[in-house]
């Protein structure tokens, strides 16, 4: 299947999903770097344990958000050719 090159409109909003999905991606680097030390002993302070268990998740989950942001942009793309299409 051969799809065509995308609209104006379509460049802009896959542009923004691109650079939306590398904030994202940059922001979730950001937050799996955090060390737990850098707030202080560990040893002395039992809710660095959550601050370093959150942080990964937090990070995966803007991970993931990134991928969502892809997914849905390729979607709502994909669709609107075939409603042009079926026009």
């Amino acid at each position: 299947m051969i799809l065509p090159p995308p609209d104006e409109s379509s460049q802009r909003t896959i542009k923004r999903s691109r650079v939306l999905s590398y904030v994202l991606v940059a922001i979730a680097a950001v937050v799996l770097s955090l060390r737990p030390e850098l707030l202080g002993d560990p040893q002395a302070q039992p809710w660095h344990a959550l601050l370093h268990v959150w942080r990964i998740v937090v990070g995966l989950l803007l991970g993931v958000a990134a991928l969502a942001v892809q997914v849905v942009v390729g979607v709502r793309w994909r669709q609107g050719l075939r409603e042009s299409a079926d026009d």
